[in-house]
């Protein structure tokens, strides 16, 4: 089940805009992290920041599409752009769920954040993973390309804390 909903988001064409996101969301954890911020705090700026990445891939898709359609986009190529990114963005705003749980006492901030981190790392992947796989890479180099960005990830976040807290 969980492959058939990665392959069917994988091959819209979005994977990018997941990972992209994706290192977002997580470099803003780590950073969060570093200056404990509260619940609330983190909940509001990973979505803010999910937003302004969506808006910017939004409109860089606006102008890539009508560059390549040499023709101002219909209100149904918008749509279809839009659906998209919001589909994708869903992945980028996973780790909301841990600072919920965090806010409503079911979950210790520490926890949440820790949880945070390494779920965003496994997101990148995962995701890399599920791209090369729905490209027809072969099962071991999509191995490789998902160890490769999760060893990015997990970089991150060893590097966070060697100059963090």
């Amino acid at each position: 089940m969980v492959w058939r909903w990665l392959r069917h988001h994988v091959t819209e064409g979005h994977a990018g805009t997941v990972v992209y996101g994706s290192i977002v969301v997580l470099a803003l954890v780590l950073v969060l992290d570093h200056e404990h911020a509260s619940p609330a705090t983190a909940i509001i700026s990973i979505v803010g920041a999910a937003f302004v990445v969506a808006v910017a891939e939004a409109y860089a898709e606006f102008l890539q599409e009508m560059i390549e359609l040499h023709r101002p986009l219909t209100g149904r190529d918008r749509r279809e752009i839009l659906a998209g990114i919001a589909v994708h963005g869903v992945a980028a705003l996973a780790p909301i769920v841990f600072f919920v749980l965090a806010a409503l006492d079911w979950m210790e901030l520490e926890t949440a954040y820790t949880t945070a981190k390494w779920f965003g790392v496994a997101i990148l992947g995962l995701y890399a993973f599920g791209a090369y796989r729905a490209a027809g890479v072969s099962v071991g180099r999509s191995l490789v390309a998902g160890a490769v960005l999760t060893t990015i990830g997990v970089l991150l976040v060893l590097l966070k804390s060697l100059v963090g807290h």
